[in-house]
């Protein structure tokens, strides 16, 4: 057991990461209610958290370089814990989102690609193959079980224990953090404070502008961090550090493996906030039986995951992705086409099981795979920019793809009021305003209950008619929505032909350190 403490403790602070990225997912009524706030702005705090992490990831990556991955996870699990503790304490939306997402967010961001970073360190061969497959399979599991632990607490207690509990979990890491071997820093580089500057700004304006649906401010980013990479060559050109390597951005391997981690983290993030909407907007579920219902693919994704270090000694792990990616979207569509406001929730079973044993098998060595295709010089940069760019498509997942759903909705009610044979005309321009300004804080029974208000004098079947007009529209944005992820993950799918065809299993156990290109440490030596 003292063999794997090391991924213990950095298991345990993926754990927290990752759960928190989800746990609020199926608490977004509460939130709203017990905050005095609306679901956009939940919405932006649970993007915002996912976005903070991408923007700061490349500087925890520089940081451990410099002073060490140890002492840098440790500030970021302090920081962690303090973002915890405000949120838990939170009075309104704004202290939400300053402990949630801002605060944690930046311990995040020093956890996520130190722990990589440690993993690389305390483990090679076989062990660095199981390694990593846990380390996957309790990134995304924790994710999966996010929702069912937070509406547990949402149900029963407060959304604030949930944060609380994360906090105390916090506690353990630093407690236990003897037990974790990490290398000195080399403290002779320095931080390319300009690249953190254009990086985060980039990064913040792409997510804010697909937020806000603002299109200046994403082409902003886009050209922000398009003078970033220039600025990094520019500063590998001139013998400087600089905060990313050139040499990786010219690594086709390697940015396909971060461009199939980011597609795929879209669809995963779009796939957590779109599924407890429905559940309890439309069906009127509370937060604990949203959680629920997404278990069948928490297990299928755990279980897939922890057989792929078993999978990648007979198949190489690039085909093991492609092969999860298809799965992933065969289940995609069918939850597509399970949808209906009176559906029963057996229905998403087989969707959600084969989305889960997909996303395992698909991701489980994916990050490996990708960091096997880089220098050991570059390894800690690797891992930053691999983790900033998950991140960031967790948090533009659930900003692109949760507004086309609201999106999709509102237009659909509001085209279907005005276009009914059985509604008053007098009343339709009320019921118009009644589904735009309020359909994103109330539930379907309340906006029911509303338009009976409104109704009231008239014959029973007009209140029928809004249910049946919201049911319509609920059922068609889900579906669009659900078909737009499939074709997300196919776009996955196509940049996954470009994964490194290396092979994961060492041929000697003797090796030690990060691989590199000329060591000869695999079974093949390919690069594509």
């Amino acid at each position: 057991m003292k063999k794997y403490s090391a991924l213990v403790i950095v298991a345990i602070s993926m754990f927290i990461f990752s759960l928190n990225t989800s746990m609020m997912n199926v608490s977004i009524t509460a939130l709203c209610q017990d905050l005095n706030t609306q679901i956009q702005y939940v919405q932006l705090a649970i993007a915002l958290y996912a976005l903070v992490i991408a923007a700061f990831i490349l500087l925890g990556a520089k940081l451990a370089k410099i002073y060490g991955a140890k002492r840098i996870f440790m500030i970021g699990v302090i920081l962690f814990a303090v973002g915890m503790l405000t949120a838990s304490l939170s009075q309104n939306i704004v202290m939400l989102i300053v402990g949630w997402s801002v605060i944690a967010g930046l311990g995040a961001a020093l956890i996520v690609p130190t722990g990589v970073i440690l993993l690389m360190q305390n483990y090679e061969g076989k062990a660095r193959t199981v390694a990593f497959a846990v380390f996957s399979a309790v990134y995304v599991g924790s994710a999966a079980i996010g929702p069912l632990i937070g509406g547990a607490f949402t149900t029963y207690l407060s959304w604030r224990w949930a944060f609380f509990t994360l906090l105390v979990l916090d506690g353990i890491i630093l407690v236990s953090s003897r037990l974790v071997k990490g290398q000195k820093g080399s403290r002779r580089a320095n931080v390319d404070v300009v690249g953190v500057l254009l990086s985060a700004v980039g990064f913040v304006s792409v997510a804010l502008g697909v937020i806000v649906t603002t299109p200046v401010l994403w082409i902003t980013g886009a050209i922000i961090l398009l003078l970033f990479v220039l600025w990094e060559r520019r500063q590998g050109q001139k013998g400087k550090e600089p905060l990313l390597p050139f040499n990786l951005i010219k690594d086709r391997p390697f940015m396909a493996g971060v461009g199939v981690a980011a597609i795929v983290n879209v669809s995963y993030g779009a796939l957590f906030f779109c599924i407890p909407v429905f559940l309890q907007s439309m069906l009127s579920f509370n937060a604990m039986e949203s959680g629920i219902i997404l278990m069948p693919l928490m297990i299928a994704l755990l279980v897939m995951s922890l057989i792929t270090p078993r999978l990648v000694a007979k198949m190489k792990a690039k085909y093991l992705s492609i092969v999860g990616i298809g799965f992933a979207i065969i289940g995609t569509v069918l939850l597509a086409n399970s949808f209906s406001a009176d559906m029963a929730t057996t229905a998403m079973i087989p969707g959600l099981v084969v989305y889960g044993l997909g996303m395992g098998l698909a991701t489980a060595q994916l990050q490996n795979l990708t960091l096997s295709s880089v220098g050991a010089s570059e390894s800690d940069e690797g891992a930053g920019l691999f983790n900033a760019l998950r991140n960031l498509g967790w948090s533009i997942g659930t900003a692109i793809v949760g507004t086309l759903l609201i999106t999709f909705f509102l237009s659909g009610m509001v085209l279907d009021i005005n276009n009914s044979t059985v509604l008053p005309q007098d009343d339709k321009d009320t019921l118009t305003v009644v589904v735009t300004q309020n359909t994103q804080e109330m539930t379907r029974d309340e906006i029911e209950a509303e338009a009976k208000v409104i109704l009231g004098h008239y014959p029973p079947e007009y209140a029928h008619e809004i249910k049946a007009i919201a049911a319509d529209a609920i059922e068609h944005s889900m579906r669009v929505t659900f078909y737009t992820i499939a074709g997300i993950l196919g776009a996955a799918l196509i940049v996954s032909i470009f994964l490194s065809r290396r092979k994961l299993i060492a041929t000697t156990d003797e090796a030690t350190g990060p691989p590199t290109r000329n060591r000869g440490r695999y079974k093949s030596s390919s690069r594509y």
